[in-house]
């Protein structure tokens, strides 16, 4: 059985759950900065991957896991696991600075997807009046997304490094768009009258 382990968006936001399943297992696998958060919790053996393909089709014993930085299945490693410890995703603290409920909100993919695919998602969550949250790539061109007419009315607000010291929040609309200079970058996309 291979269990996933999310371990918050930042420093500091490990749940009791997820500490104690870091505690108890012989071999923790994970990227850099997901191993470099949880550091102090690990006992067993740490191995750093670089992809996770690596890991994918390999059979993990019971004190094995994986960490997923966030929560495994908010744009995360779940689909790697037959068991999920849920962490707090980027998107809950964004959620939390900008006071959005989550029910209101829907998330794209901006990461690993292309400009086209994110204006096509955008243009759908805008026409059912959700909130969009687009996880963003520093090389993402927003301005490609917002060229239209629908895109006259909206308030922009980018996150950069939610839950860091570094936490960067700026404010824009169709006029004025934020440019993505962070690697861990939420664009939050509302109808200016909600």
């Amino acid at each position: 059985m291979v269990k996933v382990i999310g371990v918050g968006a930042a420093p500091g936001l490990l749940t009791e759950q997820a500490r104690r399943e870091i505690e108890n297992a012989g071999t923790v696998y994970g990227s850099k900065r997901a191993i470099d958060m949880v550091r102090n919790y690990i006992k067993g053996k740490k191995v750093v991957l670089a992809d996770y393909n690596m890991i994918k089709n390999k059979k993990l014993s019971d004190d094995e896991v994986i960490l997923s930085t966030g929560d495994p299945m908010v744009l995360g490693l779940g689909y790697l696991g037959d068991e999920i410890v849920s962490g707090i995703s980027s998107v809950q603290l964004v959620c939390a600075r900008l006071k959005i409920d989550m029910t209101d909100v829907c998330i794209i993919d901006g990461h690993s997807k292309d400009e086209y695919y994110v204006k096509d998602e955008l243009n759908k969550v805008l026409s059912i009046k959700r909130v969009a949250m687009i996880v963003g790539r520093p090389k993402m061109d927003i301005s490609k997304i917002f060229n239209d007419e629908l895109c006259k009315d909206l308030d922009l607000i980018l996150l950069e490094d939610v839950g860091y010291p570094i936490e960067k929040i700026t404010y824009g609309d169709k006029e004025n768009i934020p440019k993505i200079t962070s690697s861990l970058a939420i664009l939050v996309v509302r109808h200016r009258y909600e």
